[in-house]
């Protein structure tokens, strides 16, 4: 108990000091420590309140962040908005870097989103990004990231057959957590008093 204690502190810490995903530092942490997790140990909400403990304690200027960025998000959605746009990754829970936008975008091919993004005059780089699926399953999909003020904002494209067969959380295995617009923008109306 005291060494899965000493994990979810430790993985709190890399989250918010080294500004890692939450996957990310848990893989690493637990390496170091020798301990081998069971499927759904330590419990993603665990860590995720540890994560939000420690960034009010000792980086109470991220929680500002990481409003900030979830507000540019809703921004960078009704730009995207043709292609059914979903905020995922640390954003949605706060549990990793609060410096990156990623969206989940819809979309036959990745050049639809290029020549918007052409259209738009934004200078953008290709890269790939690695979405876990059922049965264990990790695929690279296509991705173009370029960046917006102090943020980076990464636009993962994914083709309509595979909405049957969503990307799952690497941490349970559930469904990925992904908001629209609609939804974000109330995460955001809560989460202002804060």
């Amino acid at each position: 108990m005291n060494d899965l204690r000493r994990l979810i502190a430790d993985v709190a810490k890399r989250v918010v000091e080294d500004s890692l995903e939450l996957p990310t530092a848990l893989r690493q942490v637990a390496q170091e420590l020798g301990i081998r997790l069971k499927p759904g140990q330590p419990d993603a909400a665990t860590m995720r309140a540890a994560i939000q403990d420690y960034r009010e304690l000792f980086k109470p200027e991220q929680a500002k962040q990481l409003h900030e960025n979830r507000r540019m998000a809703i921004e960078a959605m009704r730009q995207f908005d043709a292609f059914q746009p979903r905020l995922i990754g640390s954003l949605v829970n706060g549990d990793g870097p609060v410096d990156v936008i990623r969206l989940l975008l819809t979309a036959d091919t990745p050049e639809q989103v290029i020549m918007h993004l052409s259209d738009q005059r934004t200078p953008w780089r290709e890269t790939e990004a690695r979405m876990h699926y059922s049965g264990g399953r990790i695929e690279a999909l296509p991705a173009l990231r370029f960046q917006a003020g102090d943020s980076n904002v990464e636009l993962i494209i994914m083709p309509p057959q595979q909405r049957s067969d969503p990307p799952r959380d690497p941490i349970g295995g559930g469904k990925l957590a992904a908001l629209s617009q609609d939804e974000l923008a109330a995460l955001v109306e809560r989460t202002a008093s804060h």
